[in-house]
């Protein structure tokens, strides 16, 4: 087994832990995210576009840029560059790792303790702080991150909610709703954990927010679901909705 030096942090503001010097160059910082993202060789002009997609830069800020971050993440226990040299192209070094694949591997499994471990991992929306970071959005890295946790979490707070823990469920989608705050099959299953809780009165603050929150566009369901909780008879989830 690999063992991970340097975590690149991205559930939250990004935080790139285990360097041996700070960054000198917010692009540097910004490529090391980008490559822990896109695992493998990267062509200079393939990151750089992805970087700075609305001009051309010089190849002595490519070189530039790839040396600051070399520099800063230093050299692992065995020797090798974390950043290795690869003429036209960069890469990562297997030694390092992600935040989301440390969530990824606690997904899988079944102890509720280990999704509790996993949830921790959120500290707020997935790549923020990104000066650069567009490329997250536009090639789909920041949406896919965004589904991994709440699919999770809702998985696991139906667990829970079903075994009559609705705080821990409930602990479980708020944290989620720090990831996603406009996925409304969040708040459905918040719903249902409140009324685990037999907390009839958050149940129906939370409501109330909501409806604020989304107004008209509030999706049938969700009100359906919150009137069968209201009488003890919840209803089954079905089309996801975004607020």
């Amino acid at each position: 087994m690999v063992h991970l030096e340097v975590e690149v942090a991205v559930l939250g503001p990004v935080e790139i832990r285990g360097i041996a010097q700070p960054f000198h160059r917010a692009a540097a910082r910004e490529l090391t995210v980008y490559l822990a993202f896109h695992r493998g060789s990267v062509r200079h002009g393939d990151w750089s576009t992805a970087l700075w997609p609305d001009r051309s830069v010089s190849p002595g800020t490519v070189h530039s840029t790839v040396s600051d971050a070399r520099r800063a993440l230093g050299v692992a226990h065995d020797g090798r560059e974390h950043l290795p040299r690869a003429g036209t192209r960069a890469g990562l070094s297997d030694s390092v790792g992600t935040d989301v694949d440390r969530f990824s591997s606690l997904a899988g499994a079944a102890d509720p303790r280990m999704w509790i471990e996993a949830m921790r991992l959120i500290r707020g929306t997935p790549f923020g702080a990104l000066r650069l970071g567009d490329w997250a959005v536009l090639d789909g890295t920041q949406s896919q991150v965004e589904a991994m946790v709440t699919e999770a979490a809702l998985r696991w707070a139906a667990s829970l909610t079903a075994l009559g823990r609705g705080d821990e469920a409930e602990w479980i989608v708020r944290q989620a709703l720090r990831s996603n705050p406009y996925d409304e099959r969040l708040y459905r299953s918040l719903l249902q954990a409140l009324e685990a809780q037999g907390n009839r009165l958050r149940l129906r603050r939370t409501m109330a927010d909501l409806r604020t929150l989304a107004g008209e566009a509030l999706h049938p369901e969700t009100t359906d679901l919150y009137r069968g909780l209201l009488h003890g008879q919840p209803v089954a989830e079905g089309h996801p909705a975004r607020l």
